[in-house]
């Protein structure tokens, strides 16, 4: 009995090999793909875990501050006042935007000012310039005031008046030159004068002695007229 040829019976390895890595790499692309989803989808509750309730202090913060700014009240009542301390008035509060009009108002009025417990700001103390504020520079000092008509005129080489004396001068020799410590021959302190020799009296006449002879004067002779 006769009939068609068959194929001899082999494995078929390259296929079994490539299916094999295609089945591999799909289930590993859809394990990384679910932990994606996962995480995206976790990702904000694990941030309020971590770093909820940060910036509950910063909200209300700020709601308490645009809540004074925009309406009509009274400050804190004032401490009370020390013994030699004048007492604090009660102060108020009012919205911004009415205060800004407030001070465009006052600026229109006068300028100079618009900052009442400063003061009136009507001197310049910097250069109409460009660029960094450059101060002014100060005022010279007023001259010393002549003397009065009757007053007497200073003597030469006194010093000004309202100025201080000029400190006194040591003169530098050999043997007189400044020494480190204060003391004579010191810039600091000047040197104090030499005392002066004292001379001994002259010798007094000795006085004659009780019993002794008495020197005899001879008058001159005449010339015998």
């Amino acid at each position: 009995m006769s009939g068609p040829k068959r194929n001899p019976d082999r494995i078929n390895t390259i296929g079994i090999v490539v299916v094999g890595l295609c089945g591999a790499v799909l289930v590993y692309v859809t394990i990384v793909a679910l932990e994606a989803f996962y995480v995206n989808d976790t990702s904000e509750i694990q941030t309020i875990a971590d770093y909820g309730g940060q910036d509950t202090t910063q909200r209300s913060l700020r709601t308490d501050q645009l809540n004074r700014i925009s309406e009509y009240a009274s400050n804190p009542k004032p401490a009370a006042p020390k013994p030699n301390e004048e007492p604090k008035s009660q102060s108020y509060r009012i919205p911004v935007d009415v205060a800004m009009k407030l001070v465009v108002d006052a600026a229109k009025a006068d300028p100079s000012a618009l900052i009442p417990m400063v003061g009136r700001s009507d001197k310049a103390t910097v250069l109409p310039i460009f660029g960094r504020p450059k101060p002014i520079a100060a005022a010279a000092p007023a001259p010393a005031p002549a003397p009065a008509a009757g007053a007497a005129a200073p003597a030469p080489g006194a010093p000004a008046p309202g100025t201080l004396p000029a400190a006194p001068q040591v003169p530098t020799g050999a043997g007189t030159g400044p020494s480190p410590v204060g003391g004579a021959g010191s810039l600091d302190t000047p040197a104090a004068p030499a005392p002066a020799k004292k001379t001994p009296p002259p010798p007094a006449a000795a006085a004659p002695k009780a019993g002794a002879p008495t020197p005899k004067t001879t008058a001159p002779k005449g010339n015998g007229k």
